[in-house]
């Protein structure tokens, strides 16, 4: 009887590191690709860059439109009036009275449009337009690095997850072979065909591949995690990964060396930046040149005063 306890004890022990592995949905390469493009901080950052781009680079923000300033004002005062005459004296040679005014009103407005605009600037507006336009096919190419980054983490990740797969699967079937070995050790030992120290070697040998089953275990959590970090989902998510690879045929690898360097985005972005630094290099030559423009201007204003002792409203 005291044999079998060491036997139950490791199937015990294999049973709880093993129940974690059921039912786990299965995260498809496709899946996993989906979500990181719809869910990635970065990408998401990416994307709003697009589009503050694509806004920069409208005819609006070029310069070509002409500038029209428009300005009002109005003003109401409302006062009371009193108008001494110390020491004058009126046509009948009595002191002057005071004159008072009550409630006098004074209003006044005006209101201005200003129309500016430049016929020439030495092209430097069109060079400006030009450079927003580079500027805007730059930042889609930094947000196709950005994705194309991503995605390269996100299957790096991937696969390790199905690295550690495989290896937890082979620590299991390792403790499960070691497990089994007890058991013939213990009929040997009993039958005479062996010693107790077969006994312990095995013992010993279900130990370290349960430490092994253990870390690794330990290892493809942590993949998991870095995973739904990339992601960007509950870092508890538990999912189980497929772990089939398909290679790309030869053929197929040497049609994307050939065309690497025209797609490759950093030289992409190499190209767009030396454009937009031409163009920077012309907007600048233009304040050589002289610039002509038109500018013209209505006003309206209009004064409504109170009746005073000297002057009618």
């Amino acid at each position: 009887m005291r044999r079998s306890y060491p036997t139950i004890l490791f199937l015990v022990f294999s049973l709880g590191i093993f129940t974690g592995f059921a039912q786990e949905p299965t995260l498809s390469k496709q899946e996993a690709m989906t979500l990181a493009l719809e869910n990635n901080f970065g990408i998401k950052v990416a994307r709003n860059q697009v589009e503050i781009a694509e806004n920069n680079q409208s005819i609006l923000n070029s310069g070509f439109l002409p500038t029209l300033t428009a300005n009002a004002a109005a003003t109401y005062n409302r006062d009371d009036i009193t108008v001494e005459f110390p020491g004058q004296l009126d046509e009948n040679g009595q002191p002057r009275p005071d004159f008072e005014l009550n409630k006098a009103e004074a209003q006044r407005y005006n209101t201005g449009v200003t129309l500016d605009y430049t016929l020439f600037d030495g092209l430097g507006r069109l060079y400006n337009y030009k450079s927003l336009q580079e500027q805007y096919e730059l930042t889609e190419l930094q947000a196709r690095e950005t994705i194309e980054n991503t995605m390269l983490q996100l299957f790096s990740v991937y696969f390790e997850v199905a690295r550690l797969t495989e290896n937890v699967n082979v620590f299991r079937q390792a403790l499960e072979i070691s497990r089994d070995r007890i058991t013939r050790a213990e009929y040997a030992f009993e039958y005479g065909q062996n010693t107790k120290l077969d006994i312990l070697n095995a013992q010993v040998d279900v130990t370290n591949d349960s430490i092994n089953l253990l870390n690794a275990k330990q290892q493809l959590a942590n993949a998991k995690r870095d995973l739904n970090v990339v992601l960007n989902q509950n870092l508890n998510e538990t999912f189980a990964v497929d772990t089939v690879v398909n290679f790309i045929p030869r053929l197929e690898l040497d049609e994307f060396i050939a065309t690497a360097k025209e797609n490759n985005v950093a030289l992409l972005q190499t190209e767009k930046n030396l454009k937009i630094n031409e163009y920077d290099i012309k907007v600048s030559r233009s304040g050589y040149l002289p610039t002509i423009g038109l500018s013209g201007s209505y006003g309206w204003n209009l004064n409504q005063n109170p009746p005073s002792a000297f002057f009618p409203g």
